[in-house]
């Protein structure tokens, strides 16, 4: 390795080890500071090490401790090192691997973690020349240190896992081992856990029977109709279809007869899809007396990523959706542009606060060719039809004064050129970034761009950024320091991200160190015949991977529970909001620190509608997202809104949730899903009840649980004695 010192060496001195320009000392320089600027390499690895050398020789025995012993049945694991720290944090344990490489190593690390239900807090990730170097800051699910007492039989644990004869190939993105060692590793249920399941043998056995009787029907209406359409062919001597794609009739056959009957089919198969969806989220629950894991999701994700994906979040560090604790509004719509929207904002800023919001997300800043922002042209122009340039800067100022961040809508996917060229192309910049035609990507023809092909989506509508150029991002990078150190903004919501590579939003966010970063990655979710179908893995997977690509420096919009949420609720469908192995089924069940959950935006609602949330089903949708683990984003429309007393429900749902301290990282057990009924509990602290049917936490004669807030179709309990965080 570098540096030509072995650290396996026989004669290993008792210096301390410490990895340099540690990403954790970093991240703990940050989090000791509430978020914000990371200190320099220097300044936090110098920094890491003095809060270190007290510790050698505690540390020292462990060492050896770690080299000299194997757990019994255990064969050697490759000479690791495996070393424990209280010292350093008080906080957590500082648990440092050291020692030769192997395959899944960090997978096999993570798991044995997950197992002992250890929470990994951050990590720095370092190999060289085949050897590791890996540094892990975790606590207990108490949220304590590990006891030296522990960390004997967590060494052993940690080496059980990676040795040859253990070691699981299943994506740690699931937080499990594999099926043999899930097997092993589950306890036996109580007595009270099996009686609670043997009571609702009979409820579940009727969900069942009725399920297949109704999967059964639609399959026969089908049958049926494809036998009507097979009749009417036989019966027919000629059914043509004229010129301008309309049936046409010989022989008797009735043309709107058998356009009638191909509807009908459409129909009935769609049915039958839904009834198939139906029974295959009632079947997941009984694989096993737990839910047993299935394959489900994977990647190819680059080196560390696995170490990122546990149930308790992720362990990537970087400012992604803030401290945890961030309640988000979406301060405008799509018409917010007709008004003098900063003038507006100010006056409502201290409303904000009082609600119990702690950042706002502001409308696009710059000048730009449409009124709400989104075709960007003169970057540090920021007078803008929302307000002036001073209106903006006393707007942050008032925000901030209030307590509440202020997150910029960040549009560099594109950009509108001020000149044409010879050719009539546009594709000349003025103002202060007076670039050319070769900061457009090469297959965006109709603007003449000579940069490097697209690294993602393509956007029609304007010329596309060519991010791989280093003028770009030097430029891009000193703007956002200007927004961020001028202007006074805190965090960044990138748009459009699809259309450039994961890696430059790394770039520009380790390049300006926001608070907070979050990324509109939308996509489609998967259909069959129109219907949604019941397992999105493969949607939820494509946003953890863009994710991944920043390197878990940036959160992203949950498109995926946006979409479950929107047809469980408008479709009586509620058996979805539960996947395979008993999780949320959105990235909020397998990210969900890294997940921000909303219902609507600007975009999908407002005027424009492309992809609105039943106006019926608001109340269930943020009883859900703002009770449930990831960063809850409310829409500016919504917070407004009296009908059915909506305003009044988020407000006191907010409360609730800072109240008891839900954050981004809480825990949620499903305790039911079906169609007319979902209901969770989170952190053991907080019960809530979505849909018409009847659910109650105190089953059983249990009187554990007080009704705190309820609407329309929706219920919210807190269990006696719950530590309360908030009074607000």
């Amino acid at each position: 390795m570098k540096g030509g010192r072995s650290l396996l060496s026989d004669k290993r001195s008792c210096k301390p080890f410490s990895p340099p320009g540690s990403a954790l000392a970093r991240s703990r320089a940050r989090h000791a500071a509430g978020l914000g600027a990371s200190p320099s390499p220097a300044v936090s690895s110098r920094r890491f090490l003095a809060s270190r050398r007290g510790h050698s020789r505690p540390r020292c025995k462990q060492q050896l401790f770690a080299q000299a012993t194997d757990p019994p049945g255990v064969e050697s694991v490759k000479a690791l090192v495996i070393d424990f720290d209280n010292e350093s944090d008080a906080s957590a344990t500082i648990v440092s691997i050291e020692g030769e490489n192997q395959a899944d190593l960090l997978v096999s690390v993570t798991g044995a973690f997950s197992a002992l239900d250890l929470t990994v807090l951050d990590a720095m990730i370092k190999t060289e020349e085949g050897r590791v170097m890996d540094v892990f800051r975790v606590i207990t699910g108490t949220g304590k240190q590990i006891e030296e007492t522990e960390w004997g039989s967590v060494r052993d644990h940690i080496l059980g896992a990676c040795s040859a004869s253990s070691r699981s190939n299943k994506p740690a993105i699931f937080g499990r081992a594999a099926e043999s060692e899930e097997t092993k590793q589950r306890p036996m249920m109580s007595v009270a856990a099996v009686e609670e399941e043997l009571s609702n043998i009979e409820n579940t056995a009727t969900e069942l029977e009725a399920a297949a009787k109704d999967m059964q029907q639609s399959a026969a209406d089908l049958v049926r109709i494809e036998q009507e359409l097979a009749e009417t062919k036989k019966a027919a001597s000629a059914v043509a279809v004229d010129g301008e794609g309309k049936l046409s009739s010989e022989a008797g056959v009735d043309a709107q007869q058998v356009m009638a009957q191909l509807s009908a089919r459409a129909e009935a198969a769609a049915i039958l899809e839904r009834r198939m969806a139906a029974m295959e989220a009632l079947l997941s629950g009984r694989r096993s007396p737990e839910g047993l894991s299935v394959e489900g999701p994977s990647s190819q994700r680059g080196g560390g990523a696995e170490g990122r994906f546990l149930v308790s979040g992720g362990t990537g560090t970087g400012p992604a959706a803030g401290s945890g604790y961030e309640i988000i509004l979406q301060s405008f719509n799509w018409e917010s542009c007709k008004h003098a929207w900063y003038k507006t904002l100010m006056e409502q800023s201290s409303e904000f606060a009082e609600a119990g919001f702690t950042a706002l997300w502001l409308p696009p800043a710059t000048d730009s060719v449409s009124p709400q922002g989104y075709l960007p042209r003169d970057l540090y122009c920021l007078d803008s039809q929302y307000g002036s340039e001073g209106e903006l800067r006393e707007l942050v100022k008032t925000i901030q004064s209030k307590g509440l961040k202020a997150v910029a809508d960040i549009v560099i996917n594109h950009r509108c050129a001020h000149y044409q060229d010879d050719q009539g192309r546009w594709n000349k910049f003025g103002g202060r970034l007076a670039w050319d035609k070769n900061a457009i990507c090469s297959n965006n023809p109709q603007f003449g761009g000579t940069g490097n092909i697209d690294s993602g989506d393509d956007y029609e509508a304007a010329p596309n950024i060519d991010h791989t150029q280093e003028f770009v991002q030097k430029d891009l990078v000193e703007w956002l320091n200007y927004l961020k150190k001028s202007i006074g903004f805190n965090g960044w919501r990138f748009d459009y991200v699809k259309g450039y590579g994961g890696r430059f939003t790394r770039a520009y966010i380790d390049g300006s160190v926001p608070e907070l970063a979050i990324g509109e990655f939308w996509d489609s979710c998967d259909y069959t015949e129109g219907v949604l179908d019941y397992n999105q893995d493969k949607h939820r997977q494509r946003t953890v991977d863009w994710c991944d690509q920043t390197g878990g420096t940036s959160a992203a919009f949950d498109f995926t529970t946006k979409g479950i949420l929107q047809e469980a609720v408008g479709r009586n469908e509620r058996w979805r909001l539960v996947d395979a192995e008993g999780r949320p089924p959105g990235m909020v069940g397998v990210w969900p620190s890294r997940a921000v959950l909303f219902i609507e935006n600007h975009d999908t609602g407002s005027t424009l509608g492309h992809w609105p949330f039943p106006h019926h089903g608001l109340h269930e949708g943020y009883a859900y997202i703002l009770t449930h683990p990831g960063t809850p984003c409310v829409f500016y429309d919504h917070y407004y809104q009296d009908e059915a007393g909506l305003r009044d429900a988020i407000m006191k749902l907010i409360r609730i949730r800072k109240r008891f301290g839900i954050n981004s990282r809480s825990k949620v057990k499903i305790s039911k899903a079906v169609a007319e009924v979902y209901a969770a509990v989170v952190d053991d602290k907080v019960a809530v009840k979505i849909g018409p049917g009847d659910y109650t936490p105190n089953a059983g004669g249990k009187n554990e649980w007080n009704l705190c807030c309820s609407g329309p179709n929706f219920a919210v309990w807190h269990k006696q004695g719950a530590i309360v965080f908030s009074n607000l």
